[in-house]
């Protein structure tokens, strides 16, 4: 766990675990190797503004940004839209890939997905690959200060019938 995010979640008092692993940066890594629900596992995307600040950006894992919806809430247009380098995120966050975790860690503005509203528990980055949080999301929602909004694309009808999408 990143001594940053855990300093963060410790000074506010917050009731989270930590599951510890090998290294996982995929969905589908996650699925294998974590006894957890997928449905509850969230991604966070980090995204560099223009004006060098750092947005993250949480979503089910199992679903697809909207690059669009996510430049509107940024305030962002999207031809400027990109995400952060690895080097940058480690440097300014220090976090890696694979293991962001939707928190305002340094000044990082936090958007979370509405469909993330949905979940009763959030598994989620810790800021290292080798770990995961696993907090409850009125929890993460009270210390993550985050703005709520729409930024994943909807799901098929074929997607949401199909049993693989379960």
């Amino acid at each position: 766990m990143s001594p940053l995010v855990k300093r963060y979640l410790e000074e506010r008092g917050a009731a989270f675990s930590v599951v510890t692993h090998r290294p996982l940066i995929s969905f589908e890594d996650a699925k294998e190797i974590l006894p957890h629900d997928p449905r509850n596992m969230v991604k966070s995307l980090v995204f560099r503004c223009t004006d060098d600040s750092l947005a993250i950006v949480a979503l089910r894992a199992a679903e697809r940004a909207d690059y669009k919806k996510i430049a509107g809430a940024l305030g962002e247009r999207r031809a400027d839209l990109r995400m952060a380098e690895e080097e940058y995120v480690r440097d300014r966050l220090d976090m890696e890939n694979g293991g962001v975790v939707p928190l305002p860690i340094n000044g990082a503005r936090v958007f979370i997905d509405r469909n993330v509203l949905e979940l009763e528990e959030v598994v989620c980055g810790t800021g290292r690959k080798t770990a995961t949080l696993v907090i409850a999301l009125a929890e993460l929602l009270r210390v993550a200060q985050a703005a709520l909004a729409d930024l994943s694309k909807a799901a098929a009808i074929a997607d949401q019938s199909s049993p693989a999408a379960s």
